[in-house]
């Protein structure tokens, strides 16, 4: 007999990724019918609903499906190896770097000259972030606490930077940099699209094939050891392999809050906590979870488009003050 967990994860999830995707290609300033829309996909139907759609709607769905699911796992792993259902790309200082490279190249002027410059910089300012974090890291051989630790040391760290280049920069950098800090798609070159997509969907692949590793880092250092893992040469792939995905992500689309925190916490309830099927499912369902935060953020006050962090940020907070009086009910 087939488990439940596995239709629902392998079945009625994808289903939900195209509904929801087709969805996101319905709704905007402009509406558009269903049939209408996948005429315009085939290009047999009027010109500017195929601009629409394939220039501006299409790409940026795309963007939206798969950094849902590369936030979403990356934050599923961060959470498994350093036993922490806090651990995101917030609080191990991922986010803090991308902010810092991006404001850089927003204030610096460089983003005037190639639009190339900003997540060039945001990527830099992530590797820059990961290898300090990387590094204090290593005198505790990576012990949980110290890696966490170090993040919330070093995003404080940017974070003070990025505010020091606001306070000496003109206002319309500050303006067009926060944009881009509260997480938008608005901003995509889409020409970046495939490189994206290979590298996240090629992360999602290697950590969700490393399943059963995770299951036993989380199970602690001696049952690890009883089977054989290296736990810290195992702990240092993971991590960067993780921290690639979301600064590719990140680099691209902006600080986007609470996917890789929300979600994996969300299909712990509904496929447990063994990751060979956690985190496929956290990458499915943060491939429904951000489009539909997109399409709301350009549907809420149209044609005035919100930046999609400022809704992710609404409801995650909404969702952990839910789990704060459910856990206090508990008691």
């Amino acid at each position: 007999m087939i488990n439940k967990k596995y239709l629902i994860v392998y079945l009625l999830m994808p289903v939900l990724i195209i509904a929801v995707f087709l969805f996101s290609l319905l709704i905007g300033s402009n509406e558009i019918s269903f049939f209408d829309v996948i005429k315009s996909l085939l290009g047999n139907t009027d010109e500017n609903i195929v601009a629409i759609i394939k220039n501006i709607r299409f790409p940026r769905t795309i963007m939206a499906c798969i950094t849902g699911a590369g936030l979403a796992v990356s934050g599923c792993v961060f959470q498994a190896i350093l036993k922490n259902s806090l651990a995101d790309p917030f609080t191990l200082g991922i986010s803090g770097g991308a902010a810092f490279g991006a404001v850089t190249a927003f204030v610096s002027g460089l983003a005037t000259i190639t639009s190339f410059f900003i997540p060039l910089c945001s990527f830099v300012g992530v590797i820059l972030s990961v290898l300090i974090v990387y590094l204090l890291s290593m005198y505790k051989k990576f012990d949980p606490n110290a890696m966490i630790l170090s993040g919330v040391v070093i995003s404080y760290v940017f974070s003070s930077a990025v505010m020091l280049m606001f306070s000496l920069s003109p206002s319309y950098g500050i303006h067009v940099a926060f944009v881009w800090l509260m997480g938008s798609f608005s901003m995509i070159d889409e020409r970046f699209l495939p490189f994206v997509v290979f590298v996240v969907l090629s992360g999602i692949i290697i950590l969700s094939l490393s399943g059963n590793i995770i299951n036993a880092i989380s199970l602690g250092g001696e049952k690890s050891k009883t089977i054989g893992l290296n736990i810290e040469r195992s702990i240092k792939i993971l991590f960067i392999v993780a921290s690639f995905i979301t600064a590719v992500t990140v680099s691209f689309c902006g600080i986007i809050g609470f996917v890789g925190l929300m979600i994996p916490h969300i299909m712990r309830k509904i496929v447990d906590t063994n990751n060979i099927i956690l985190i496929p499912a956290s990458a499915f369902a943060g491939a429904i979870f951000l489009p539909l935060c997109d399409t709301l953020s350009r549907a809420l006050f149209a044609p005035v488009l919100i930046p999609v962090g400022v809704i992710t940020s609404i409801i995650g907070g909404l969702f952990f003050v839910f789990l704060l009086l459910k856990s206090e009910r508990n008691i």
